[in-house]
């Protein structure tokens, strides 16, 4: 029977997530050059058609209903999917054409995301990239809804819907605005760390659970001055003298090429931490998002020979 399913189409879902975003069909009908009348009959169409309300309606705009925050989570993939499809037919022989959405943690995102995505887009103009950083418990659930095609992690983040391939080793160094006493080596033991004044990610960030758990195994407490998730604030604490931090080297090298910062290798124990290439199960990739995921371990092998990057490759 013509017209029983089926009914819920492309242009409903994308005028659904825009009235989400902005709360207003007022808006999204401005956004969308569409006129309100018509943007609202697409959302009593698509709440007719699966028989829920998606909004609620109050003097201010619009708010989602419980259905419409699960309805979003999963038309924000499925419209991403069609793109992607879209892209790959009608790629011409030789040319990459789509979107690839990367996310990565804040610390790696200063370290590779310029150099990256200018050598990528070089060789690929006709690809749109979005670049993404969050936490990686947050880039999890995005990989999981679509919302992000491929991220760098955290080794220790998994999760059975996504599939990870090993990246790096990365060691931790002790960070400092003066210069640090290493005595005969060219590193510190992690005891001298703990007692020294630190300035460290707040409790829920990986790195900071990472020195803890290391000083509970070996019974220190660390000496916490300052909380700030922010690496460009912790790197601008540390020129101030106002405490030393731990991280990889890669993200303060411009600075300690400078002479404004100084870094030493953690030893006694050494300190490192894994970091994975990961991208949504059963989705297949796009050519575009392979490709940058090849150039992304690339740059990475390129960093560490460069010695930019302290670490050891691992097999992917």
């Amino acid at each position: 029977m013509p017209g029983r399913y089926g009914l819920m189409d492309l242009r409903q879902l994308t005028t659904f997530l825009q009235v989400a975003e902005l709360g207003s069909i007022s808006k999204a009908a401005e956004r969308l050059r569409i006129a309100q009348p018509a943007l609202s009959r697409q959302i009593r169409l698509l709440e007719e058609e699966l028989k829920l309300a998606l909004f609620t309606r109050h003097g201010r705009g619009m708010v989602l209903t419980p259905a419409g925050e699960r309805l979003r989570g999963r038309a924000g993939g499925i419209l991403r999917q069609v793109e992607e499809t879209r892209a790959e037919l009608a790629q011409e022989a030789g040319s990459v054409r789509g979107r690839v959405v990367f996310g990565m943690p804040p610390t790696v995102g200063d370290i590779l995301a310029t150099r990256l995505i200018e050598r990528f887009l070089s060789l690929h103009p006709e690809v749109t990239l979005r670049v993404v950083t969050a936490y990686s418990g947050y880039l999890l659930e995005w990989l999981h809804g679509g919302e992000v095609d491929i991220a760098v992690l955290y080794g220790s983040e998994r999760a059975a819907s996504i599939r990870a391939a090993p990246l790096l080793e990365e060691n931790l160094h002790f960070v400092a605005g003066e210069p640090v006493q290493a005595g005969q080596t060219p590193s510190m033991g992690f005891a001298e760390v703990a007692a020294r004044r630190l300035i460290l990610p707040g409790p829920q960030h990986g790195l900071r659970a990472l020195v803890e758990r290391e000083a509970r195994q070996h019974g220190l407490t660390l000496n916490v001055v300052v909380e700030a998730d922010t690496l460009q604030v912790q790197k601008e604490l540390v020129m101030r003298r106002l405490g030393g931090t731990i991280l990889p080297l890669a993200s303060v090298h411009a600075e300690v090429g400078a002479g404004r910062i100084h870094a030493v290798p953690i030893a006694g124990p050494r300190l490192s931490r894994r970091l994975v290439v990961a991208h949504p199960v059963g989705r297949p990739l796009s050519t575009a998002v392979r490709l940058f995921g090849e150039m992304l371990r690339g740059e990475v092998v390129d960093m560490v020979a460069r010695q930019v990057w302290d670490g050891r490759i691992l097999a992917g």
